[in-house]
């Protein structure tokens, strides 16, 4: 028996050098990269022979200010979790190889990521309860081979700044690594958009969308996403009959022409489609029943098998054809990590050694022939796909489901941003109560203000007050695009779910206030918009600067309630503004 080779040996260490600690590697060699930037620690590992031994890194390093793990994919869940309790799962259709500690004053002592070309890996970050310290804990099992060489960086991020800053370098180090592989984002992209799953779901028809579109298109939605339902007369929320993706003859007659008429509104079209679920009741079921991974309960499905070539042709032409035969602009491409797979089954007839592999296989080709087609094509994902080999082919990103849950939606989209590189980020889709009020219609726009409004409510059949808020809102939205989608954007204390969030633009300051009604200002700029996401009707800006200013505030609709030219004093500046309303101050 071949004895295992020795572990091989790194070190950690501080940007002066006073705090050093040994990291152990197995199933690698590494060498430690030049420093590009003091406090950034970059090592190089080779797998020594991958198909049979993962590599295995291990290090500790104390962190005494963390009072949370910010992650990739956390949801609700803002905990400094234990080193046993922090393992997940990451492969390139979920997650991403990142985590950071972060203070209560949002400072990250300590980042770490690996690089884009890891495509799988066990990544465990947490409290060590014997030494005290941080442990970090990574196993990578996938990585992309280039010249049948599986190369990988892992990145130590210690300079101490703020969180948001460190991601920032993560997802810039991501993108110099991809390179021209990372697709361009069309512009529709960070356009509205109006979505009919929580208006429709599965009881959508093509008048249903023809209606939703020529409203959504007077309140500036420039595209109709249609999801699940086309393809099936079964309303049950469940996937049995999905593998054909033909539309139904019932509620979808002649596709082609439907997607000309939602043309003629001047409204681009982007269709649903899970292409890893196969259901019995599918005609594909009697061809590939035998090539999948397993069954879902919650699905009521089965997944197809990447690696399989035979199932990779069916779904690239199942997701080619509608925009080939229909005239549809984009695909919004779901459950993709359902083929998150862990332990697959033996693929007798697959020609890959991943799942993971053959998922990129078939992403590669669907997106190569459509923008082949149509080059503005648009591709959205849903988290929890966020990780940046995606970058390849998707070129919006929605956050993750929580219906009507204005604190989640905010979560969600500032987690993807933060992440996102330059992709577009949308919100889960904006629905409230027909009978709330004007003000709780508003919170869901400001819950969701640093993405992409999606909307999916049945607009006219809401009232007068509530369709001003919304054509306020998404107005708002589009004058303010720049900053809000391109600012550098600081949100404060993710372990309390970001109780303020700013966007900064070369001559604007975009401040939203959820928990701390206190903002403060570390230059003063142009035009500083205070938005009241909280629940009281004041906030405090501290930075105003120098006067004179003019001051106006406006209500959840847009509504004007005072303007006054004043001069701010020193310190803390009281602001009475309604909750959900505005507060715009510029210099004069």
């Amino acid at each position: 028996m071949t004895p295992a080779p020795p572990a091989a040996g790194f070190e950690v260490r501080s940007p002066a050098g006073t705090l050093r600690r040994t990291g152990a590697v197995t199933g690698a060699t590494v060498t430690e990269l030049p420093v590009q930037e003091p406090g950034v620690l970059r090592f190089e590992l080779i797998a020594t022979d991958l198909a049979t031994e993962p590599v295995r890194i291990r290090w500790t390093w104390p962190v005494e200010t963390a009072a949370t793990l910010w992650r990739a994919t956390q949801g609700s869940h803002r905990e400094l979790p234990t080193d046993w309790g922090s393992h997940r799962d990451i492969r390139s259709v979920r997650s991403a190889p990142v985590a950071a500690f972060v203070g209560t004053d949002d400072i990250s002592p300590l980042a770490v990521s690996l690089s884009s070309a890891v495509r799988g890996c066990d990544f465990a970050v947490g409290v060590n309860e014997e030494s005290a310290e941080q442990l970090v804990q990574l196993t990578v099992d996938d990585v992309e081979a280039v010249d049948g060489v599986h190369r990988f960086v892992l990145r130590i991020d210690l300079r101490g700044l703020h969180f948001a800053e460190a991601l920032r370098g993560v997802t810039a180090d991501w993108s110099a690594e991809l390179g021209d592989r990372v697709v361009e984002v069309p512009a529709l992209a960070r356009e509205a958009m109006y979505s009919t799953w929580y208006s429709d779901h599965q009881h959508v028809s093509a008048e249903s969308v023809e209606r939703h579109a020529a409203e959504g298109a007077e309140y500036g939605c420039r595209a109709v996403i249609v999801d699940d339902g086309w393809q099936t007369e079964d309303t049950a929320r469940g996937y049995a009959h999905c593998g054909d993706w033909e539309p139904t003859s019932s509620t979808f007659p002649d596709m082609a022409e439907h997607v000309r008429r939602v043309h003629e509104l001047g409204v681009d079209y982007v269709l649903w489609i899970a292409p890893p679920l196969l259901g019995e009741h599918s005609k594909a079921w009697d061809r590939f029943g035998d090539r999948v991974l397993g069954y879902v309960d919650g699905l009521s499905a089965w997944v197809l098998d990447p690696r399989c070539p035979e199932v990779r042709e069916h779904i690239v032409e199942c997701c080619v054809r509608p925009v080939r035969d229909w005239g549809v602009d984009g695909l919004k491409i779901d459950f993709i990590d359902s083929w998150a797979w862990t332990n697959p089954p033996a693929a007798p007839d697959g020609d890959c050694a991943t799942v993971d592999e053959g998922v990129e296989l078939i992403l590669a080709a669907v997106t190569a022939e459509l923008r082949r087609l149509r080059p503005d094509l648009l591709i959205e994902f849903r988290q929890d796909y966020v990780n940046p080999r995606l970058w390849q082919f998707g070129t919006f990103l929605r956050a993750g489901d929580c219906a009507m849950d204005a604190v989640e939606n905010r979560v969600r989209t500032i987690d993807a941003r933060l992440l996102a590189g330059d992709r577009a980020v949308h919100s889960d889709m904006l629905m409230w109560h027909p009978e709330a009020s004007p003000v709780a219609v508003a919170e869901q726009f400001i819950g969701a203000l640093f993405s992409t409004p999606q909307v999916s409510v049945e607009l006219r059949s809401h009232s007068a007050e509530h369709q001003q808020v919304v054509r306020y809102w998404l107005d708002f939205a589009g004058e303010h695009a720049d900053t809000l989608l391109h600012g550098v954007l600081t949100p404060v204390r993710p372990d309390a779910r970001y109780t303020q969030v700013a966007a900064l633009s070369e001559d604007k300051a975009i401040v939203a206030v959820y928990s701390n009604p206190v903002v403060r200002l570390a230059t003063p700029v142009a035009v500083t918009l205070l938005v009241n996401g909280g629940n009281e009707p004041a906030i405090f800006l501290d930075g105003a600067g120098p006067g004179p200013v003019e001051l106006v505030v406006s209500d959840c609709s847009g509504a004007e309630v005072s303007r006054t030219t004043t001069t701010p004093p020193p310190g803390l500046w009281p602001i009475g503004v309604p909750v959900g309303g505005v507060a715009r101050i510029e210099r004069v």
